[in-house]
Parts: C-alpha cells; structure tokens; sequence
C-alpha cells in the first residue's frame, strides 16, 4: 500500500514502512491493545502511577485491505488496524485504532537495531540518545536529584525525581534512520527503546486510537519538515533576550543598588528581574521564600513605577514572577473563591493539594475564559507598573482528577496546561515582552519566547546539577525550542551545598554560551556564590558578560533559521554532520558556527570532541578534525573554518536603545562562508578570508581572522 512516496508492506512478522528513498522508516512492526484502570497519585507536582499487569492482545500478523492493514491475534481475531496517508512529501501520518472499542490502551511495536539511536523526548537531563530507556511522558515536577530508573523510589518519591521525569518532556525523537517522529496525543505514553526487551521499541499510548507522524530526511531537514507540522517554530525572541540578564531581590533599595554595581562595574545587563516583587522573607532553614500574592509588595516595593523608570534610565528591562497557584491565606485565595477561579474537585470545591510551601494551594483553571481574564488583570497590572517581563513559573501539577470549566479529560489537559498557560502571558505581553518557562508541550514555543531549564542543584552533580544543562537544552532544540537558558550556578541547594566559586566561574562560561545568560539568587539566596562577591569573579563574569552581549547579532540572525526552518540556537552535532556520533550530550554547536565545550564538572579538563574539519580557538589554536583533544574549559569555544560570526564592538553595556553602526567581524579562513543578520546584512567570505558586505544598513565592519 503507498501514499505519497511512502509504503507499507505486510511481513511475516507484522508490517514495514518504507520511506521516501526507499530507506525502513520501522520493520516487524505489531500493534497491541488492552483495557486497563490505573491508580495515580500526586504529591507536590510529582505523579506516580500503580497500573494493573492486565493482559495485551497482541496483533502479530498483518494483512492489507482496502482502507489500510489489519492486525490479528493468533487466533485470527482482528486486534487493531492501522492507516496511512501522506499529507506533504516527506510526510507520513500512521493512525492506529483498536477494534475493542473498551480499549484505552495501544502499543505499536517495532523491530530494534544494533545502531538504531533515538535522540530527543524533550527537557531530558540525564542523555540525548535514549536507547535502552524507558521514558514515560508526562509533565510533572522534575523532581530533586535523580533516581537511575523511571519507577519512583519508596522513600521520598515525590521529592526525587525519576529518571525522565521532567517539566517540558515531549513524545518526540529524531531517528539515525532518517526521521523525526511525533506522537500526536495530549495524555500519558511511555516510550520503551530497546529496554526491556533489546530486540524490540515501543511506543505506548493511554488512548483506543492514536496517530504516529514521521517527518523524514536529513536530521536538518527532518526538523524542518517536524517544527512545519506538529512540533511547531519557535516565535521571534525580543532582542533584549539575547543580553545578560541579573537578578536582584530583598527590596528597592537593593535592587537599585544592584542597577547601579554593574554600571559601575562596566558589567553589561539590559534585564534586571526581581523574584520577590510580590514580597519574600527567610525561613527557618535560611531559605528566601516568596509571598504567594500576585501584586507588587507595598513594603519591599513601595514605588514601583518610579524605580522602573530609573533602572530604564540606566537601560535596564525590569522583570517580575508569576504563577497559577492559588495559596490559601492569601488575598488571591479570597479573590479566587468569590470569582470561582479554581480548579475543582469532583464535587465542586476547589482542589487543594500541598502547594510548594507545603501550604494548600489550588490552581487557576485555564480552561474557564472569566478566570483567564482574571489572571491576565494581575498581569497588566505588573506592566502598569512597569515590569516589561516575568518568569512565567511552574504549570505541571494540575491533577489528573480535576473538574474543569470546559469539561475536558483532565488526563489529555494536564500536559495542555503549560501551553495554556504560555498562550495567556503571550497574549498579555505581546511580541516585545519577554516571559520565560520551564514547562512545555506541543506548541508551547509558539508563544514562550524563553524556556529555561528549571531548578538545577548548585554543583556538579551528574542527575540534577551543572552536567545536566547541555542535554536538556538539546533535546529541547530537537522539540522546536531555540532561545533557551538557565540558572547560572544552578537554583536548589537541597541536599548539596550552596554554590561555591568554581561552580559559578564555570556556570558563567556556560551561561554567556548559551543562547540565554541568567543569573537567579537562587534557594539558599545568601550563601550562594554571587557575581560581585570578590574582585576576581567580578572581572571573570564582565568578561563573559562582554562576550555575550556582543554575539547579540549572530544570536539574533541565527534566530532568524529556528523561526524559519525550526534550526535551533543550541543544535546537536549531528545537526552538523549526521556521521558524528549520536551519543554526544556534553557538546553543541551554538548556531552554525561555534562549537562549545564547556567544562561541567570539578575537574581541570575534559576531553573534546572536534567534527571533521578544520577548528581554531579564539587564542588562534588550529586543529583538524576530527579529533580528540584536552582542554582546560577557560575558553571552550571552537570556530570551523568557513565560520562568520558578527558581533557588537566592545563597551556595548544594554540592548536597549540604539545600537551602534559598528561590526567586529570574526572569521576562520581556509573555506568558504556567510551569515546574514536579521535586518538583512550580509558578510561573504571567500576562503582565503577576504569579507564583503551587502544589504541592510550602512555599517562600520572590521574583521578579525582567527587562526595561523
């Protein structure tokens, strides 16, 4: 049976698809269904799941009919049946329904080989190919460290996160076959590659139908032809994104006096953003935690407005925090149950759940249209108040249980949640504000212009600290998100120490080579490691602050790729070169050009991987590729030959306002190259490093070759 360029063909043991260039997209491929009734319980945004080790029936043998394929028992009973069609070239879409109308269970299974690997499924922490795991997709609180199975310990499940448990996870990989697939369904799956049973993949959906969407080609052009369809681009980021943001709490005066330090530091910042702008106070074990109201603190934040207009004064964006949670003893509390604006139990009251402070806590529910508007009232209020932008917190513990205005299965809107939730700051602050999110689903970066990669602990760790940022920000790019960053030196220090000096020093490199640069006080707010704590650090952090602000237009038309072809800013090398190894999640390329190694762990040095090709350092270190080479971390940025990379000149201290006319054009000669900014100019280098200039507006270039 073909559509389009593809083809499905009946087997012995079960069917194949074959795709365009005639290449197995999957082979041996079974569909299994049941029925089945789990027990789910929630605890702190953390679900754990008790299901029933109910019998499959398990359709093993294919037979093609007019409408599509058939797939039987082995007694001959119809099992499931399976259609395809093609909507674009190099487009499959494979919808699976079970004959068992009582069905809400359905597997299809396929044949696993040697090499097969499978990158993606999301903000994942602990790899980018996740052959022999089990990743179960569902958003939820990523937990506190990192058991090494996906079945939630005993003790403290709800406070240690599972292996793949995760804020922004995605039912989405890219294969080394030549494909990017999506699973297109809202509820739980559970994607097994290769675990259980090495032989075999499954792909598990809590549904009776589902569609299954191969994008095929290259992994570029696979990831073009994803983010055109379910995946989705990621929207234009404001260009103030793309400067280094600090934050700043504990009141106006210090936030004032914060503004003022890096000025006077000739430390570049256009954001400063204040957690506490809603009040906040130390607890019992020393911790800074935030009023759960939705409106500016009178005491800590007396003149809002006015110090707003001072901090623009001295080109600063100021920034706020928001989330859905609804905190008893609070006004929004009271104001939430005259308006109706909860989240309800079966019965009616609002549901209550231990909240992050361990207080009861509701959620707004943002499927009722009156209680989106109340939520957006608060926010406009935040802008009157000058604030350009918020963290825009949490959204994965809505309950599978809920009653929701709308009536919707709270099992396919729980992962919804966050995108609802997106969509209302989006809607908000339009296209010049900036919020930014750590939970995600299909379609979500459609309006976060930010994503960040959550609650990090303050070090090395392996499972939850500074190793984890690389892997998450790729598997993110795999799933259509481009502007991505993190907490510099991480956020929770529970169960680990406050960030220390090494932490930060190398954080920061890894932060001003992100397309993002952040830095967040974090839990433990007066011990951790600070940008201004010695001359040392200061002098460390300007320097790298100085360097990112001054990619700002190689970010900023490199942006123009993920908008446009769903390319990210932070690319896997096998975006680069799909012979590279697919196993590489301590690496990537940041936009076309740089390739960045950072150093993420206590140690002096790492190994580095370089692609074929010719790479030179900004010292003018040249090595050809590929190879294997020690470096020491201090300045992990390789430039390929044939790279053009445009910066701001030196002294630029904010994004905004006008920007100087002045272009500091760095180049690798040895093969040809060209970059194209967002307003259209454009640098072509002939390989012996000779630039020319074309489009967009008159500027001053210089270029700097790198390299002997």
């Amino acid at each position: 049976m073909r559509a389009g360029d593809f083809a499905l063909t009946t087997t012995a043991d079960g069917f194949t698809l074959s795709g365009p260039d005639g290449g197995v997209v999957i082979d041996g491929a079974r569909i299994s269904t049941r029925r089945a009734r789990a027990r789910i319980e929630l605890q702190f945004g953390s679900f754990r799941f008790f299901e029933p080790n109910d019998p499959w029936a398990d359709g093993v043998t294919a037979r093609l009919t007019q409408t599509g394929v058939e797939l039987s028992d082995s007694s001959g009973a119809v099992v499931a049946t399976a259609a395809i069609t093609s909507p674009a070239e190099g487009v499959l879409a494979l919808d699976l329904t079970a004959t068992d109308a009582t069905a809400n269970r359905l597997a299809l299974s396929f044949a696993c080989r040697a090499d097969d690997a499978f990158l993606g499924f999301g903000a994942q922490a602990d790899a980018l190919n996740h052959k022999g795991h089990k990743v179960p997709v569902w958003t939820s609180e990523p937990g506190i460290g990192k058991v090494e199975t996906d079945d939630p310990p005993d003790q403290l499940w709800f406070l240690l996160g599972a292996r793949h448990a995760s804020s922004y996870g995605l039912p989405t990989w890219l294969s080394n076959r030549g494909y990017v697939a999506a699973l297109d369904f809202d509820g739980r799956s559970i994607f097994d590659l290769c675990a259980a049973d090495g032989s075999r993949v499954r792909a598990e959906a809590w549904a009776g139908t589902v569609r299954l969407w191969f994008y095929t080609g290259s992994p570029t052009q696979a990831l073009e032809r994803a983010t055109a369809g379910i995946l989705g681009r990621p929207r234009k980021p404001p260009a103030i994104s793309f400067a280094p943001w600090n934050d700043a709490i504990y009141g106006a005066e210090t936030v004032r006096q914060a503004a003022y330090a890096l000025r006077d530091a000739g430390v570049p910042s256009s954001v400063i953003w204040t957690e506490d702008f809603r009040g906040g106070a130390d607890n019992a074990s020393g911790m800074y935690r935030l009023n759960e109201e939705w409106d500016v603190d009178p005491t800590l934040y007396p003149d809002a407005g006015g110090l707003s207009r001072e901090l623009a004064s001295l080109g600063f964006d100021w920034h706020a925090y928001f989330n859905t949670f609804i905190v008893e003893d609070t006004r929004i509390f009271d104001h939430a149950l005259d308006g109706g604006h909860f989240v309800r139990a079966d019965g009616g009251a609002p549901y209550l759940f231990a909240g992050v402070t361990g207080v009861p806590s509701g959620l707004a529910d943002l499927s009722k249209p009156e209680t989106r508007e109340w939520m957006k009232s608060y926010l406009r209020r935040a802008v009157d108040d000058g604030f350009t932008g918020w963290m825009a917190d949490f959204a994965e513990w809505l309950p599978h249980d809920a009653v929701l205005a709308s009536g919707e299965d709270p099992m396919l809107a729980h992962n919804r949640y966050p995108r609802e939730w997106a969509k209302l700051n989006a809607e908000v602050l339009g296209d010049e504000g900036v919020f930014f999110s750590r939970s995600g689903w299909f379609g979500s970066n459609v309006y976060s212009p930010v994503v960040w990669a959550g609650d990090q602990r303050t070090d090395f760790q392996t499972d939850d600290g500074m190793p984890t940022i690389v892997p998450m920000g790729l598997g993110l790019g795999l799933g259509g998100v481009s502007t991505y960053g993190h907490d510099i030196a991480g956020y929770n220090s529970v169960g680990t120490v406050p960030s220390t000096k090494d932490v930060f020093f190398k954080w920061t490199i890894l932060g001003a080579l992100s397309p993002v640069m952040r830095t967040h006080h974090g839990l433990s707010a007066r011990q951790n490691w600070t940008w201004n704590h010695d001359a040392e650090t200061i002098a460390h952090y300007r320097q790298w602050a100085t360097f990112h602000i001054r990619l700002f237009p190689y970010l900023d038309g490199a942006s123009v790729e993920a908008e446009q072809k769903g390319l990210p800013l932070m690319r896997a090398l096998v975006l680069h070169d799909p012979s590279e190894s697919w196993n590489i999640a301590d690496e990537y390329l940041l936009g076309p050009s740089i390739l960045v190694v950072p150093l993420t762990s206590a140690a002096a040095s790492r190994s580095v991987h370089l692609p074929k090709g010719t790479w030179v350092k900004l010292d003018g270190t040249k090595v050809e590729g590929p190879a294997d080479v020690m470096d020491d971390g201090r300045s992990p940025l390789w430039l390929k030959a044939g790279a053009v990379v445009p910066m701001l000149p030196d002294g630029v201290q904010t994004l905004k306002g006008q920007l100087p006319a002045v272009r500091e054009v760095l180049v690798v000669p040895g093969a040809e190259g060209s970059f194209v900014e967002r307003d259209g100019t454009t640098y072509t280098m002939t390989a012996a490093g000779d630039v020319t200039t074309t489009g967009g507006p008159q500027r001053t270039v210089t270029v700097v070759k790198l390299g002997p």
